[in-house]
């Protein structure tokens, strides 16, 4: 059997995996006490998560031997 590798839907993935690894990690930190602005948290929450795909496409792409 041979693995057909297909690098736009392996990187989608890497990114769409370490966004939810990062949205997990916040979530069970979670307390709604210490929040204060639910706006903000929300959009640090979408920002953190675009930057850990983001990174973890970049690190893909440029890992030596690409």
């Amino acid at each position: 059997m041979r693995y057909d590798f297909k690098r736009i839907e392996e990187l989608a993935w890497f990114g769409i995996v370490a966004a939810g690894v990062f949205a997990l990690e916040v979530l069970f930190r979670f307390n709604p006490e210490a929040i204060t602005d639910w706006e903000t948290w929300a959009k640090s929450l979408g920002a953190g998560m675009i930057r850990a795909a983001a990174g973890a496409v970049l690190a893909a792409v440029t890992k030596p031997g690409s």
